[in-house]
């Protein structure tokens, strides 16, 4: 959901965050502001095969939710362009993170039977995050029409699901299959036993 939330919100901040009472953004920096976590996330991709199979899906996935948690703050905080577009880049970069590493994560923790639905129940929870950041941003900029900092709030929402990712990756167990490559069998016989 944090992918989909982060990944969306921008839609209907960037009117607002344009405006020339707030950081007043020209085409291209809007443009720049937009895509710059999709370029991210595209660089982020490549790297996060080798930081996951360096750190463990788990201890990656617990460091992208505090990297998406201050990213979202610093994009909160962003008071001009330049900084928006670098802000936006870096997050773009841990969505690219998680875009590899969560699906790789549930593929080996998960039974023969259930990997398919968990698999398809990330890629709904994205799209969900998605209508979720549309229909927060939405409400927000209905209720809220004259405040033009509004787009503060909607940017701001997206740190609820990184809080919602750390609080939760603490009560999943590693990758047996993580475990097995760094030589901890024990380690993953244990995480494997209950789950099978």
């Amino acid at each position: 959901m944090l992918f989909g939330v982060d990944t969306g919100v921008i839609n209907g901040a960037i009117p607002y965050m344009a405006s020339p009472q707030q950081i007043n953004l020209t085409p291209s920096e809007e443009g720049l502001v937009t895509s710059g976590i999709t370029l991210g996330a595209a660089l982020g991709a490549l790297m996060a095969g080798k930081l996951a199979d360096r750190y463990g899906r788990k201890r990656l996935l617990i460091a992208l939710s505090v990297i998406f948690f201050s990213g979202t703050l610093f994009c909160l905080l962003a008071p001009n362009a330049i900084l928006m577009i670098i802000f936006r880049f870096l997050l773009g970069l841990v969505v690219g993170w998680a875009s590899v590493i969560v699906p790789a994560y549930l593929a080996e923790i998960a039974t023969a039977s259930t990997r398919g639905r968990l698999v398809a129940q990330n890629q709904l929870m994205i799209t969900g995050g998605q209508l979720l950041a549309f229909t927060v941003n939405a409400l927000l900029g209905s209720l809220f029409p004259h405040v033009g900092n509004i787009w503060r709030y909607m940017i701001a929402f997206g740190m609820i699901p990184s809080v919602m990712l750390f609080l939760g990756m603490w009560h999943v167990p590693e990758s047996p299959r993580w475990l097995a490559m760094k030589g901890q069998r024990t380690a993953a016989l244990r995480v494997l036993a209950p789950l099978r």
